[in-house]
C-alpha cells in the first residue's frame, strides 16, 4: 500500500486499484516519515496533522491545536515525538499518547520552520524571521539568535555531525555549530 491523494482526499491504496480514503480537508503541504522505525508518516493538511501506521494502513492520530496552517513538521531521533510549527505557535506531540506536552508562543516572531538539535533531544531550533530560537523544552527557556536577513525556510540537522543548517529567503544557506 502506498499513501495516495486524490483531490481533498488522503489514504492509503493499492496500486492501481482500491484506494482506502481519508478525508483530510485540503491538500497536504508537509510530509515526513517516523526516523529510524519508519513506520509512522506525519502528514500536515491545513492546521491539523494525521499521523499514519504505514503497516497497517490507518491513521492512528489526528494532532489538532493549530489555529492556522502548519508550516513544518519534524520528528526528534527517536521517532517518539513530533514537533508541528504554524506562525503562531510550535507544539510537541508525545506519539505515545497523541498529547500536545510542549507549546511555544511565537510572541511575534512568525515561525516557519523546525528540528530537534542533534545532540541534545530537549533542544528544539526554530526558524522564524530573520531569526533562530532554541527553546530548550525541559526548562521551557529560550534563546534568540539573529541568522539571516529574511525567513529562515527550512532548517537540517546531522546527527553525525552534531551540526544544523539554515536555508533562507535571503538566498544563503548557514551551518551552526
Amino acid at each position: 500500500s502506498v499513501l495516495c491523494k486524490f483531490g481533498s482526499f488522503v489514504g492509503f491504496c493499492t496500486l492501481p486499484s482500491d484506494p482506502q480514503y481519508f478525508n483530510d480537508q485540503g491538500g497536504s503541504t508537509q510530509v515526513r516519515f517516523q526516523p529510524r522505525i519508519g513506520q509512522l508518516l506525519a502528514a500536515a493538511t491545513e492546521n491539523v496533522v494525521s499521523i499514519f501506521d504505514v503497516e497497517t494502513d490507518r491513521r492512528t492520530h489526528s494532532l489538532q491545536g493549530h489555529s492556522t496552517e502548519v508550516l513544518s513538521v519534524c520528528w526528534d531521533t527517536s521517532g517518539d515525538y513530533l514537533a508541528t510549527v504554524s506562525h503562531e505557535s510550535i507544539r510537541v506531540w508525545s506519539l505515545a499518547s497523541g498529547e500536545c506536552i510542549h507549546e511555544l508562543s511565537s510572541s511575534g516572531n512568525m515561525f516557519h520552520s523546525c528540528v530537534f538539535h542533534p545532540s541534545y533531544s530537549t533542544l528544539l531550533v526554530i526558524g522564524g524571521y530573520q531569526s533562530l530560537e532554541l527553546w530548550n523544552m525541559a526548562v521551557n527557556k529560550c534563546m534568540t539568535i539573529p541568522a539571516h536577513e529574511c525567513v529562515i525556510s527550512a532548517l537540517a540537522q546531522s546527527p553525525v555531525t552534531g551540526m544544523v543548517a539554515s536555508a533562507s529567503h535571503d538566498k544563503s544557506v548557514k551551518i551552526w555549530k
